[in-house]
């Protein structure tokens, strides 16, 4: 799950931890996430990187996603071949 959003420290960090609650592999997207302060922010940014998410910034997660869709690309180009 990819969680975007305001308010991070309240909203967000509710959608985060019921989705690792339920065994979802949560990303925590910290550049598309907002609060009403800086600190509010980066302290539940280091909240979620301790105990629920992976926090990363869109562009870590865009190569992410980019990079397991080339992967299952080439993983379906060789099951062509059996």
């Amino acid at each position: 799950m990819i969680v975007t959003g305001t308010v991070t420290n309240v909203c967000c960090e509710s959608t985060a931890r019921d989705a690792m609650m339920l065994d979802y592999k949560v990303h925590f997207v910290a550049d598309a996430n907002a609060a009403r302060t800086d600190d509010e922010h980066n302290a539940t940014l280091c909240n979620r990187v301790l105990w629920f998410a992976d926090v990363r910034t869109s562009g870590e997660l865009l190569a992410l996603v980019n990079e397991g869709a080339a992967d299952r690309g080439a993983a379906a180009v060789g099951a062509e071949s059996i």
